[in-house]
């Protein structure tokens, strides 16, 4: 199966966070756990929406490690369909990251396969670097 290199523009058009016992996430300092939710717009080879399911938990007010899910609906490289990634990372030094890993897809994407990494400075774009595969 031969890897294509692909990346994408990332708008984060709405954010749920908080702690475990229902406190909005920046009233509660130091450490703590959250769960969340988030939508995300892709541009770029990949035209889609993001719907995010994440945990959290922070060392202090501005470091954290996180895991999560996502459904991203929409075309990448002009095959419509939904995949999910696994996301494994966290926020440091202003800008959040993860290693993404597509665990299973559906539609024109189905057999889709890959890796990559997204970084996020705050308050601005994020950015996909994905390398995928698409058997079949």
């Amino acid at each position: 199966m031969t890897k294509t290199h692909t990346t994408a523009r990332l708008e984060m058009k709405s954010w749920d966070e908080q702690t475990w016992d229902g406190k909005r996430y920046d009233e509660v300092s130091g450490p703590k756990q959250t769960v969340g939710g988030m939508t995300v717009a892709y541009t770029g080879a990949l035209e889609a929406t993001g719907d995010m399911r994440f945990v959290m938990t922070y060392e202090d007010d501005t470091t954290c490690a996180s895991t999560a899910y996502e459904v991203v609906t929409g075309t990448l490289d002009g095959r419509a369909g939904s995949f999910v990634l696994h996301h494994v990372g966290g926020f440091v030094n202003g800008v959040a990251s993860s290693t993404v890993t597509v665990v299973s897809a559906t539609g024109g994407l189905e057999g889709l396969s890959g890796t990559g990494r997204i970084t996020w400075p705050h308050g601005e774009p994020g950015r996909l670097e994905l390398d995928y595969g698409l058997a079949g």
